[in-house]
């Protein structure tokens, strides 16, 4: 259209401005007149349009998984090792306990429970486990996971300053502090475990010392007594560590002599002691 218009408008101007030519006479006769040649114009030009540009493709991104290093473990359990427990939980018989005691003293040392070691798992311990992850910036959740127990744990762990140097020396090390019920676990240095434990008598105490394991027995019964010990590590004369059938609150009683565990610990402890040299000290006033 912009061509057309323009060669119109110019044709119209070339009119104007040049007349037609007039009829010149001559002696011979009548004039032909000579053609003028229209003006010529460019042809209008077709601008072949840009091509579009290729787009880039965005490139493909891979997602990514931040690299992790796993917790350690020793014979598959992780450090301050205790199973998950939850509202409605129990210590039921010997056999089946879920360590609710123990929680409910570590939450009273840890200043969130003011209940009594009922062994039961009810409203007010769950509250109290709320409060303590709370305050720990841990999911409130009101259960017991292992990230709640190792955190417990280690912020329930008594006189630590009190263990003697030789546990923390090479191998494996149980240390029994008589006056505050508790056996430490260390391997290399390093503390992977503490239990609520009992020991003997005040008539038939443990006796102080720093000892080795020489036998151990997955079951065995007492040779004085008669009652079976579940995973009985022996140490010095009838003394040993064991899981005991009488056992159901580790700060009420005492045994004859023996390290008395709640039976599933002294199966993590005899996990993680198998094929280990295993030194026992035991040190404290008798409680």
């Amino acid at each position: 259209m912009g061509g057309l218009l323009v060669a119109s408008t110019a044709g119209t101007a070339v009119a104007n401005a040049v007349p037609d030519p007039s009829p010149t006479p001559t002696a011979t006769g009548t004039a032909t007149p000579t053609p003028t040649s229209s003006p010529a114009y460019p042809a209008p030009t077709t601008v072949a349009p840009s091509p579009s540009p290729t787009p880039t493709p965005a490139p493909t991104l891979t997602p990514t998984t931040a690299a992790t290093t796993p917790a350690p473990t020793m014979a598959g359990y992780p450090r301050f090792y205790r199973a998950s427990v939850k509202r409605g939980d129990a210590d039921g018989d010997v056999y089946h306990i879920k360590n609710i005691r123990e929680l409910q003293y570590r939450l009273r040392w840890a200043g969130a429970y003011t209940g009594s070691a009922t062994g039961y798992f009810g409203p007010l311990t769950e509250g109290a486990v709320k409060l303590f992850q709370s305050r720990n910036l841990l999911p409130v959740t009101g259960s017991v996971n292992l990230a709640t127990w190792q955190k417990l744990i280690g912020k329930t762990t008594r006189y630590l300053y009190r263990v003697p140097s030789v546990c923390r020396a090479s191998g494996w090390h149980s240390c029994y502090d008589r006056a505050s019920h508790q056996l430490f676990g260390y391997y290399y240095g390093t503390l992977w475990n503490v239990w609520l434990v009992r020991g003997g008598a005040y008539s038939s105490q443990t006796d102080l010392g720093t000892f080795t394991v020489y036998a151990r027995y997955a079951q065995k019964a007492s040779t004085i007594y008669g009652t079976l010990m579940y995973y009985f590590q022996k140490f010095n004369g009838a003394e040993g560590l064991h899981g005991s059938i009488t056992m159901i609150d580790p700060l009420i009683g005492h045994s004859h002599g023996c390290v008395n565990m709640y039976i599933k610990d002294s199966k993590v402890l005899w996990d993680m002691t198998t094929g280990k040299r295993h030194v026992v000290t035991v040190y404290g006033a008798w409680s």
